[in-house]
């Protein structure tokens, strides 16, 4: 996750559930204990050693890096699988093309992946709920109910499994805002609640 490993540091941050980081800036943020989790088991890391910088947006690899390596996959680069703008000597190679090789990840009609793009909420719904193993069988009675989400677009019966875990909220607009970018504190607050429902 582009980001600089913490060793020999001195925790100086603990949250409510005990959970000990040392970012000065997720102290006391919603997120927090979400970050600290996937800190502690070493899926995620910091800037630097005091931020980690919560509301930076994370980009498409950053994501599926951190869900392949959550699930404890042994990752691999997948040579066959390569998109032709992601490059065999670049940081995000290996754990793209695993993901693919594993059809957790797809690209664009045109073979790119835009791995440098910002993962929107639609697609990081997408890429956890592939991550599940869910069959069209399991979702034949879940709905949505936001204003900018058809039942015709392509992640909308992954945004109805996401809302039935509780993994994802709409607005208080009632939109979905599926195009918006996420933020790195909602990638691992998401994260962590598909962990804890259907990616268990």
């Amino acid at each position: 996750l582009a980001l600089s490993t913490l060793s020999g540091t001195a925790f100086a941050e603990t949250t409510a559930s005990g959970c000990e980081h040392s970012f000065s800036d997720v102290s006391d943020h919603w997120a927090e204990e979400s970050i600290c989790e996937l800190y502690t088991s070493g899926v995620v890391n910091g800037y630097s050693e005091k931020n980690f910088g919560p509301n930076s947006e994370m980009t498409r690899a950053e994501f599926v890096k951190i869900l392949v390596e959550s699930l404890g996959y042994n990752v691999y680069a997948v040579q066959s699988a390569a998109f032709i703008d992601t490059a065999t000597d670049a940081w995000y190679y290996a754990v793209v093309s695993f993901a693919h090789s594993k059809v957790l990840v797809s690209g664009y009609s045109d073979n790119t992946f835009h791995p440098n793009n910002s993962i929107t909420r639609a697609e990081a719904v997408e890429l956890l709920v592939n991550a599940s193993g869910y069959s069209s069988a399991d979702t034949s009675n879940l709905n949505h109910d936001f204003y900018d989400v058809s039942s015709q677009d392509w992640y909308a019966t992954s945004l109805a499994i996401a809302l039935e875990n509780g993994i994802v909220q709409g607005y208080g607009d009632g939109s979905f805002r599926p195009s918006n970018s996420i933020s790195r504190a909602e990638a691992c607050e998401m994260l962590v609640k598909a962990l804890n429902t259907i990616l268990q």
